[in-house]
């Protein structure tokens, strides 16, 4: 259940910090090597995420 629980939360943390991050590059402007490097985090921690949830 706390697995889950936690799962959730990692998602939906992803679901939320990478459209604000993408905004936050259009309006302010990143580095180069930022945004994929955001993008690739966020996968990451999407699929442990993901990981977390299914059942066992």
């Amino acid at each position: 259940m706390i697995r889950q629980r936690i799962g959730f939360f990692l998602q939906l943390l992803v679901l939320m910090f990478l459209p604000l991050i993408v905004g936050w590059q259009l309006f302010f402007g990143f580095p180069l090597l930022a945004m994929p490097t955001c993008t690739l985090i966020g996968v990451i921690v999407f699929s442990i995420g993901h990981a977390l949830r299914k059942p066992r």
